[in-house]
């Protein structure tokens, strides 16, 4: 099944980034037509989104499938997929083995969506595999017509650097689905589901059923799966369906605490494969409880990458002390639908003393405008927002407040904006860049 994102469904805003994030490139390489192996790279994600695997099949197939080399275990869910893979690839390591870790997106680079032994894989190398892939996608291009997509190509660099690292054993997560993700072409020999929620309902379908059987498309014959009970039957039934008995459900301890679920849910999957359990402590950012390190800000903070009803929900609730919040997201088809129960029942508590509305400089997609935002979360409050549009300026308005206010600041929305405020804060106080992004 292919799956392609027409240009009838894009927004005019949409088209009009990507047109103008063209001719800033053009401009920036002087209006030479010309590319580099990084901006041919680069230049793909105008592409657009298009699943389906014959065009990934070839690639791989051109460079001998380097992604047959090793053993995988591939992770796909709505939220939780990217800790899961950090946790597994913790436990992995503690094993003793080599273990590579592929993710998406990145935040600041795009070295970081390969790593091995929790290490951001290195420019020049990655450089070396990028010409490989691109050699072989111009092939692909010829005979099918159109080149790998953008997340096809940093897929295929993962796979060729894992293979000439001579990894033990991939952990590898999935793009948006499951079904037609390039990642299905991985040697599985364990498949994982973490949770089953509303996102990308444009894609995947528009109920969480619909979405558990994209996302359980993932399954292969033979191959167990183990699923995180969604705490839903009519979901895990549909799971089932696709899965059969290669099914195993994780019923989980209901911590009502994602990063210790999934915890817990690694050491689970760890002991299948006789591994140590996973460091608890892990840098994840974005995502875990001890990030980011105090010498990065100027004030007490909590970041997370919560961008969908059920991660935003979970996270806007957990807080129990005053904040200041600071939030930006960028484009989605369903942001108003996505909001609506986070909207009438979180945004209007005390807890949250001032909220920043900010808009993501980077992402597949353009930001979603402070002032549009903002309208949907004041419908509940009676204060007003504060717009700050620079995400960067809009931290700094924060930082200042909560001294003022004597509180912390929780920032949210987007794992874009996440990295808007990481390299930021990295260049403000003159650290490693790599070093804050390591995992483990």
């Amino acid at each position: 099944m292919t799956l392609s994102l027409r240009s009838d469904t894009v927004s005019p805003k949409f088209k009009v980034h990507i047109t103008l994030t063209r001719i800033r490139a053009l401009q920036g390489r002087g209006g030479c037509v010309a590319m580099d192996d990084r901006e041919w790279l680069m230049d793909r994600r105008f592409a657009g989104m298009n699943l389906g695997l014959q065009r990934i099949e070839l690639l791989l197939q051109k460079m001998d499938n380097p992604q047959m080399d090793f053993p995988s275990i591939h992770v796909a869910g709505t939220n939780g997929k990217g800790s899961l893979c950090a946790f597994l690839s913790s436990a992995a390591a503690n094993s003793g083995l080599k273990v590579g870790l592929f993710t998406t997106p990145h935040l600041v680079v795009i070295e970081e969506r390969v790593r091995i032994d929790g290490e951001v894989f290195d420019s020049r190398t990655f450089d070396e595999h990028l010409s490989a892939v691109r050699a072989a996608a111009v092939e692909v291009g010829k005979e099918l017509g159109e080149e790998p997509t953008f997340y096809e190509c940093t897929f295929a660099i993962a796979m060729l650097a894992f293979s000439h690292a001579g990894i033990d054993r991939a952990i590898i997560e999935t793009g948006l689905g499951g079904e037609g993700d390039a990642t299905c072409l991985v040697d599985a020999d364990l498949c994982v589901i973490t949770t089953i929620g509303l996102d990308h309902t444009e894609i995947l379908g528009d109920t969480r059923e619909q979405i558990a059987r994209a996302k359980a498309g993932i399954h292969r014959e033979g191959v167990p799966m183990v699923v995180y009970h969604p705490g839903d039957e009519s979901v895990l039934e549909t799971i089932a369906e696709v899965v059969g008995d290669d099914l195993y459900v994780h019923e989980g301890l209901e911590i009502d605490n994602y990063w210790e679920d999934w915890f817990i849910f690694a050491g689970y999957i760890a002991t299948i494969f006789g591994w140590e359990l996973p460091s608890n402590d892990i840098n994840w950012p974005g995502r875990s409880p001890n990030w980011p390190p105090k010498e990065l800000f100027n004030s007490e903070i909590r970041i997370s990458a919560a961008h969908n009803a059920d991660g935003l929900q979970a996270e806007l609730m957990s807080i129990q002390e005053p904040t200041i919040l600071l939030i930006g997201v960028t484009q989605k088809a369903n942001l108003e639908e996505a909001l609506a129960d986070v909207t009438s029942e979180v945004w209007h508590m005390p807890t949250f003393r001032h909220i920043i509305v900010t808009e993501p400089t980077t992402g597949r997609n353009p930001a979603v405008d402070a002032k549009e935002l903002a309208d949907l979360i004041f419908s509940n409050r009676l204060d007003e927002p504060i717009i700050e549009r620079n995400p960067t300026k809009a931290l700094e308005i924060a930082e200042i407040m909560s001294r003022q206010a004597t509180c912390s600041i929780s920032v949210m929305g987007s794992v874009y904006l996440v990295g808007d405020l990481l390299k930021f804060a990295v260049e403000r106080s003159d650290g490693d860049l790599w070093e804050h992004l390591r995992v483990h």
